[in-house]
């Protein structure tokens, strides 16, 4: 990437679950609004089509309930075949917003080719539980180590979303003042205020936080709209998010450093597209 706060190259993670179809929607509107490429990634697990050799594993039939053996070369033939019903998806998407795409099967490890291939995108949109986060409020494997071990722009999706104006939580670190650079691409009203939750320990520090970040934003004609934030727990977190915008959560990783499950807790809890800066 040639500027950490320019967003030209989505990649989004795609299976054949209609979850995953949605955030194709989300990922291909955001790739329409701030110009930039679209890359689809079909990630073939390994570790699927290795579990499948084993003697034991079984195909349970969806109407039957009829259990069978699951040969190998059905199940590539299968995720042959979702991977192009999901390319012709993209490339319906993409083709009807004028978008510039490509799309990509790889197998192996579906977190470690995501982090790879996330090396050439300036953001990476991917549900939070994979092909099951339809209802769901647990985080996904992959998930977990994209956010673990990825630096740069990660989007988590718990389902397909409205544009609505982002929230930023401001903690003053050097992560909190990208995210909110990085907001200003995701502002659907350009004249509105900007969402920002101020996490600070004192009424001192709180307002160090809003003097930065009204210096931040006056350059570009905007102002903020402050919100206090008294704990960064999760569930409070979550609750106050959601009652201020359905548009993403711009959240700087920076402060969870080394509290990782603290931070998967939070993306569990909060409904809107939770968008993880490094």
């Amino acid at each position: 990437m040639t500027d950490q706060h320019t967003i030209r190259r989505i990649l989004v993670a795609l299976d054949a679950s209609p979850a995953s179809l949605e955030g194709l929607k989300t990922a291909a509107e955001l790739a329409e609004r701030l110009n930039a490429e679209l890359t689809g990634l079909f990630v073939e697990d390994i570790e699927l089509l290795r579990a499948v050799e084993l003697p034991f594993v079984t195909e349970i039939g969806y109407l039957s309930m009829i259990g069978r053996r699951l040969e190998p070369s059905r199940l590539e033939q299968q995720l042959r075949g979702q991977a192009e019903q999901i390319r012709r998806a993209l490339a319906a998407a993409a083709d009807r917003r004028g978008l510039s795409w490509d799309f990509r099967t790889i197998r192996g490890p579906v977190a470690r080719e995501l982090i790879s291939a996330g090396t050439e995108a300036d953001l990476i949109i991917m549900g939070r539980s994979g092909r099951s986060f339809r209802g769901s409020r647990r985080v996904g494997s992959s998930v977990r180590a994209v956010i673990a071990q990825r630096r740069g722009l990660t989007m988590i999706l718990h389902r397909c979303c409205e544009p609505d104006q982002p929230v930023v939580v401001y903690d003053g670190t050097d992560t909190a003042r990208k995210a909110l650079k990085v907001s200003l691409h995701f502002m659907v009203d350009r004249e509105g205020p900007v969402s920002v939750f101020l996490l600070a320990d004192s009424k001192a520090e709180a307002q160090a936080f809003r003097e930065a970040v009204t210096e931040q934003l006056e350059p570009h004609g905007l102002t903020a709209r402050f919100r206090p934030l008294i704990s960064s727990n999760p569930m409070v977190v979550a609750h106050f998010v959601g009652m201020e915008s359905t548009g993403p959560l711009l959240l700087p990783a920076e402060k969870w450093s080394g509290r990782e499950e603290e931070l998967l807790e939070l993306v569990k809890e909060v409904t809107n597209p939770v968008l993880v800066v490094k």
